[in-house]
């Protein structure tokens, strides 16, 4: 295809960048790149399409599509009115943490351009100031030359830690002209991000003599996993250290079943801890509050130390306040994640080094011993309240998810979406977690409909590999995106979606009945608009309506396994979406 307008151009670009896959609803006012896109595509040199019924699904399979893979995929939203439909999604990428790179149309901001009524009324004076206060950088570019300058500065921006989404508007106009001369693209390594450094050698000798003399040290993780690479050397350097971990779980950060993984074990164990490292901890209260008491300040109330470690303070938004309660740590450090694990590491296997000494290496050995009894302990506890469970009439999320893991556990499995806390709370009871990037987390800013189009996005990034891509599908989040189930379709993605469906807002129903029981009301009331007893939705039927193998409802717990396995064998056979539906308790 010849380059012969604006819009062609903005293609080359998100080709050179390595973007093979643009999600969008379509929208007249980015109708310039989607004719280029159409037209590139035949050339075989455009990122393919991925159409969704909704603004909200595109950003959230992007969302889903990078934390699967690490790559990008474009997002094209439509003027004002679709950018208002994505951003909620937008805020959810912004909590977690993502890169997306959003592209949205505006315009023609020149009015003499504009047709009458819809032009005016999708036109938007800084249309970027729906988003502005979470991403990390926008723009609204007028003329070829700024725009390209803005692709570049974006694209550039959201991969420079810390990261999150970028916007940027292309004019209406501005697309559709002949492209100018002497307009041109620049190298694509202009897009190269910015770099942090490990710790320095100041940062790494003290923390290395804290870890020295703690007596019990506790390693505090939460978003590093987004990095796969760094899940072994963190095992590594536990192991050296003898460090109890406790992963608060935003991403596969450190194997579930390790013996020095006592997450969710309760808070005797490390109430005595003097060392706290945290590692890309983002709400750093609740994860103290999880393992120490703690002051009216939020430091642990025994005057552990607390060192943090990651890129928190480096993004915060004047807005929203996901930044969380301002915490008087010891020591903060700025650093690169992979490389500060390798230093401390290095440092912690030097044979010649401190860690050597007799002293610590029989106090490294008897804490090391107390954490894996912890751990086996609690893992056995939880295994047998499954268990139990499953005599119940009704079933329970526990007895769930340990058959459904049951059904897939010879698979190479991951787990796009889990839903809802109480279902992620005991997948990572029971699921053993250790593959890195078998686990995605959670959805980030706590917006209800993430679930089926950040699974999408996953499974379109495993697409052309062995694993099986499972999505614990919540029932109410995917009542707010149900369209998506016509991406699923149309695209032949092979996800494994298992709608829990407990037949109501599980969270709204929960506080409704905290709120009459503080008042002494009658808390048999807090279903009422909480949940869809009177009008239960069909799933089953839904899904079928969509053209998705979805298999009949499964009622009863010994027919979860058995369900689960057919659908999966549906998937591998047709490579092609099934979808399992389980009345919950």
């Amino acid at each position: 295809m010849t380059t012969t307008y604006f819009s062609d151009l903005v293609v080359e670009f998100l080709h050179q960048q390595g973007i093979d896959k643009v999600a969008f609803n379509p929208g007249a006012s980015f109708r310039g790149v989607h004719d280029s896109l159409v037209h590139a595509d035949n050339a075989g040199i455009a990122p393919g399409i991925v159409m969704t019924c909704h603004e909200e699904i595109a950003v959230a399979v992007a969302h889903g599509y990078h934390k699967a893979s690490g790559r990008h995929m474009g997002v094209l939203v439509h003027a004002n009115v679709g950018l208002l439909h994505a951003s909620m999604a937008v805020f959810n990428a912004w909590c977690d943490r993502v890169p997306l790179f959003v592209l949205g149309g505006n315009g023609p901001v020149d009015a003499g351009k504009r047709r009458p009524w819809i032009d005016w009324i999708h036109t938007s004076q800084n249309i970027e100031s729906v988003v502005k206060d979470y991403v990390k950088w926008c723009d609204q570019p007028v003329g070829q030359r700024a725009t390209v300058e803005s692709l570049y500065r974006a694209f550039k921006l959201m991969n420079t830690p810390m990261h999150a989404p970028v916007f940027v508007a292309l004019d209406f106009d501005v697309q559709e002209q002949p492209l100018e001369d002497g307009v041109r693209l620049l190298p694509a390594s202009a897009t190269e991000p910015a770099r942090l450094p490990a710790l320095s050698d100041e940062d790494l000798d003290d923390l290395t003599r804290r870890l020295l003399d703690a007596r019990l040290p506790v390693l505090v993780v939460d978003f590093s996993g987004r990095d796969p690479g760094t899940v072994a050397p963190l095992v590594a350097l536990a192991e050296a250290l003898g460090l109890a971990v406790v992963d608060r779980g935003n991403r596969m950060n450190f194997p579930t079943t390790h013996p020095l993984n006592v997450s969710h074990t309760g808070t005797d164990l490390l109430a005595e801890a003097d060392l706290v490292v945290a590692l890309e901890v983002q709400d750093l209260v609740g994860a103290l509050g999880a393992i120490l008491p703690l002051t009216d300040q939020g430091t642990p109330a025994n005057g552990a130390a607390l060192v943090t470690i990651g890129f928190n303070e480096l993004l915060t938004s004047k807005w929203a306040a996901d930044y969380q309660q301002f915490v008087p740590v010891t020591r903060a450090v700025a650093a690169d994640t992979a490389g500060t694990v390798a230093a401390l590491r290095a440092a912690a296997e030097d044979p010649d080094g401190p860690f050597t000494a007799p002293a610590f290496v029989e106090r490294r050995e008897e804490r090391a011993k107390v954490f894996a009894a912890r751990h086996a302990e609690a893992r056995a506890d939880w295994a047998r309240q499954a268990e139990e469970t499953k005599d119940r009439p009704r079933i329970h999320v526990a007895g769930a998810v340990d058959e459904i893991h049951r059904a897939v556990r010879d698979e190479e499995w991951i787990l796009t979406n889990t839903g809802s806390l109480t279902i992620d709370g005991w997948v990572k009871k029971l699921w053993p977690l250790e593959r890195p990037g078998s686990y995605l987390g959670l959805n980030g800013g706590g917006g209800l409909g993430y679930g089926l189009g950040a699974s999408i996005g996953a499974a379109l990034a495993h697409r052309d590999d062995p694993a099986l891509c499972v999505d614990l599908q919540a029932d109410g989040d995917l009542l707010y995106t149900p369209s998506a189930l016509w991406t699923l379709a149309a695209y032949d993605v092979p996800l494994l979606v298992v709608v829990m469906n407990n037949r109501l807002y599980l969270n709204s129903t929960q506080h409704a009945a905290r709120i009459a029981g503080q008042r002494d009301r009658d808390i048999d009331r807090a279903h009422i608009a909480t949940s869809f007893y009177d009008h239960p939705v069909d799933f089953v039927t839904m899904a079928r309506s969509y053209g998705i193998h979805a298999l009949p409802r499964v009622e009863h717990i010994d027919a979860v396994a058995p369900a689960v396995r057919e659908a999966v064998a549906h998937i591998k056979e047709h490579g092609k979406p099934a979808l399992v539906e389980i009345l919950m308790e």
